[in-house]
């Protein structure tokens, strides 16, 4: 059995929904305000659902929409992968910078303006990279995850329903069933875990239980060793300007791409 700690994390709108499972198997469920801060509580493996390796020009560019391509091909949900943020946007979204100013920032550096999905997430996606850029040996160990690609590879197939209704969330927990005990069970554990989690987090975040779920299938992921992890693209290994990698990792019994 795996003996490392490792976690699945999900922006949560305020603070980063993590569900650590350590050598126990048991997953617990945590608020942090930083990803950097769990990294440094000595997780070994970090899946998380944000974009890692950013673009600054066209080719770079080309990269990156490379890597989101074949995520949305193997999801079978292409709208769930939203187009990436420059790096300059990303920094100008976490300096508070209003839409305008990001979009334009990134239409700077990409020659395109950017959608306000992709705008609110920006200064998530800023601190991740600014962590990494800061942290050669997290580079390898963080890496970005999403979790509708995460649960075809889970559940064998497509999924049918959205995450957000209560089929789609019944649809991941049987994904999720052949992986971990009791699913249901440490979905209730975690949301119960994160009512009684740091008052202010709470406060600040906007957790739900489709970011729970997700989190939850990026520690079941993570979990598995290191050497069954598959990457999308498969077939590419691309880095961004700052030597980050730009990938997407999942499992699946076969290649999903």
């Amino acid at each position: 059995m795996p003996t490392d700690t490792v976690a699945g994390v999900d922006w949560a709108g305020g603070a980063w929904l993590a569900v650590v499972i350590d050598g126990d198997g048991e997953p617990d469920a945590r608020l942090e305000r930083d990803l950097e801060a769990l990294w440094a509580d000595g997780v070994d493996r970090i899946l998380v659902d944000v974009p890692i390796g950013l673009p600054d020009d066209a080719e770079t560019l080309a990269a990156r929409e490379a890597v989101d391509a074949a995520a949305r091909s193997a999801s079978g949900r292409p709208s769930s992968v939203f187009p990436v943020p420059s790096r300059g946007a990303c920094e100008a979204a976490m300096d508070g910078a209003d839409y305008e100013t990001v979009s334009e920032r990134n239409r700077r550096d990409l020659d395109k303006g950017l959608s306000r999905q992709s705008y609110h997430i920006a200064p998530a996606v800023g601190e991740v990279d600014a962590f990494l850029r800061g942290d050669e040996a997290a580079r390898e160990a963080v890496m970005e995850a999403h979790p509708e690609v995460c649960f075809r590879g889970l559940a064998g197939r497509s999924l049918d329903h959205s995450k957000t209704g209560a089929p789609g969330v019944g649809e991941r927990l049987d994904a999720l069933a052949a992986h971990l005990d009791e699913p249901g069970a440490a979905l209730g554990d975690i949301c119960r875990g994160l009512a009684d989690d740091a008052p202010d987090l709470a406060e600040a975040a906007d957790a739900t239980v489709d970011d729970a779920v997700d989190a939850l299938a990026l520690a079941v992921v993570a979990r598995r060793p290191a050497d069954e992890l598959r990457f999308l693209p498969s077939d590419a290994d691309y880095r961004d300007a700052e030597g980050i990698p730009m990938r997407m990792a999942y499992w699946s019994a076969e290649p999903l791409a």
